[in-house]
């Protein structure tokens, strides 16, 4: 969720050109939602002060995603079993202010 704090409207850029869905396991970068991105769209909204506006889920293969590799070849599953991840989103520059660890089992 994106929340304006501010105390009058604003516009920002929210488009999936402009965000980035990190899932990582202590230091180690295991997914990247900018990895084999296809067809990044562009988006603004205006925010009006103090309401909260939220993307729609997605959904993860719990894969390694492969930063300049190919897109279509078979990739590594991660641990699960009660593995322990972190999700952390960054919208056009600004990261989240936490982030929000799951367990897979």
């Amino acid at each position: 969720s994106v929340v304006n704090n501010g105390e009058v409207p604003c516009e920002m850029s929210v488009g999936s050109d402009v965000q980035e869905y990190r899932i990582t396991s202590g230091e180690d970068l295991i997914w990247s939602s900018k990895d084999c991105q296809t067809d990044p769209v562009s988006a603004t909204t205006e925010l009006e002060p103090g309401t909260a506006v939220s993307t729609a889920p997605f959904a993860w293969n719990r894969t390694r995603s492969v930063a300049g590799g190919d897109c279509e070849a078979e990739r590594e599953s991660v641990t699960a079993g009660g593995a322990s991840y972190h999700l952390d989103v960054i919208l056009d520059g600004i990261e989240s202010s936490e982030s929000k660890q799951f367990i897979l089992n």
